[in-house]
């Protein structure tokens, strides 16, 4: 196994933190004669965005599972080190860091495990592989990165192919990574099961076809709350990480009902009128998760009880594994359905909160998410001109008691609120803001 793990404190980190790239001058610094390729992956399941830097130099932001792209650096020593926000700051602060002589050929992956306040890195160092160019293979190796699973056993196989025993490609545990092996051009599995159990499978992703000449990597990351696998599966090429996807766990959509005067609603998927996937779906209110065909389907929105009366009707191609939450918008006679991928990775020392605007009342609102008891009259809002079917995204802040004010845009009058949102380490607040009987008014709905 190619794996050197090491654990840093931050004491210790703060200690290189003022290094700088190209400090030395050049009557210092050895002369460089080749080059080595670097690459980091954040592999926190509750860390919050990393910045990936060699030296001061930063060479990407990362949040979880993603990866830098390639780079190539002269064989020299370098600090290379990770900083992210820690609860309490407002800026960022240097968590970990290596110290690590670059040699010509060889490809260097940092992943950062552990969690935010006590992190450690793994390094993997291997070989660069040289092609002469008339090969017909391409080169596979995996990494195991998931601290909550125990020992895995990795299988790449063609498509269709069951795992059996003596067929895995080698058995990790967290922090290894398997040697590179070769394999003819062609379409091919990734299937991982607990070591020594073909028939205990874990992962089994969709097949892909994968060219000559090539080097790829797979991650084995933890369970990722935004998606339905049990583990994350990532392809890491020189230009990034991509997500795997398994085709036993359907992706999920929530629905809800924001259009005011339209009723409860039942919803029905593609043909099938006889049973409906939500029923009776009151208005300001969101359904449980329901599992979906991935790829394109047509969502068919009636009034409830009653499939013959069409509301809207909506064409949502669904990416694999992944969660979304739909929303019914709009005047009885004039309904549209607006979708956004839900966030659900808790952040540890951190809470987040998503406003959805969903009023058709006001097109444009502003949103003041402040302390409790603060006075929104000298406040700038931090959500500023939310437009009818859009949302704030995921915004984080630290733990603690705050309010929630609507105010009509670039105004102080307020159409809704304050309402009170805890918000917990760890913890989402998902929010609507739709409209009422009264059209100067709006409710919010704090849904999660």
């Amino acid at each position: 196994m190619t794996t050197v793990r090491r654990s840093t404190s931050l004491i210790t980190c703060l200690l290189t933190a003022g290094l700088a790239l190209g400090g030395c001058t050049d009557s210092q610094r050895p002369e460089a004669t080749g080059k080595g390729t670097i690459r980091a992956i954040h592999a926190v399941p509750t860390g919050s965005e990393v910045t990936f830097l060699i030296e001061e130099r930063s060479l990407g932001n990362l949040s979880y599972k993603a990866s830098t792209g390639a780079q190539d650096f002269d064989d020299l020593t370098y600090n290379f080190n990770f900083d992210s926000r820690i609860p309490g700051s407002t800026s960022l602060s240097r968590i970990a860091t290596e110290t690590v002589e670059i040699v010509p050929e060889m490809d260097y992956v940092f992943a950062l495990t552990g969690t935010i306040a006590s992190p450690s890195i793994v390094l993997w160092e291997t070989e660069q592989r040289q092609w002469n160019g008339d090969e017909t293979t391409f080169e596979v190796s995996a990494g195991h990165l998931a601290s909550g699973s125990g020992q895995l056993d990795v299988y790449f196989v063609e498509e269709g192919t069951d795992p059996a025993a003596g067929m895995a490609r080698g058995t990790l545990s967290f922090g290894e990574r398997l040697p590179a092996f070769e394999v003819e051009s062609g379409e091919y599995e990734v299937i991982v099961t607990t070591a020594g159990d073909p028939a205990s499978v874990v992962f089994n992703s969709t097949s892909r076809s994968y060219g000559e000449r090539t080097s790829v990597l797979f991650t084995i990351q933890d369970a990722d709350p935004s998606i339905t696998t049990p583990i994350s599966v990532r392809r890491v090429d020189p230009g990034g990480s991509t997500e795997l996807g398994d085709p036993q766990f359907p992706p999920t959509r929530r629905f809800f009902n924001a259009a005011f005067g339209s009723g409860s609603m039942d919803v029905y998927l593609d043909d099938d009128f006889v049973t409906p996937i939500v029923s009776n779906l009151e208005y300001a209110t969101v359904s449980d998760d329901v599992p979906v065909p991935r790829g394109e389907s047509t969502y068919t929105y009636t009034a409830a009880g009653n499939p013959g009366a069409i509301l809207v009707e909506d064409e949502d191609t669904v990416g694999i594994n992944t969660r979304g939450t739909n929303f019914v918008t709009g005047e009885p006679d004039d309904l549209e359905v607006s979708v956004f991928a839900d966030n659900r990775r808790p952040l540890s020392g951190f809470g987040r909160i998503r406003v959805n605007q969903m009023s058709t009342d006001f097109e444009l609102v502003d949103g003041y998410v402040l302390p409790s008891g603060t006075d929104i009259a000298d406040e700038t809002p931090n959500l500023s001109r939310l437009g009818t079917a859009t949302s704030s995204g995921y915004v984080t802040l630290d733990p603690g008691n705050y309010e929630l004010t609507v105010t009509d845009a670039g105004e102080k009058t307020v159409l809704a609120g304050p309402v009170a949102v805890a918000v917990s380490s760890g913890g989402i607040r998902e929010i609507a803001i739709v409209d009422t009987a009264d059209p100067n008014v709006l409710e919010i709905v704090v849904y999660d």
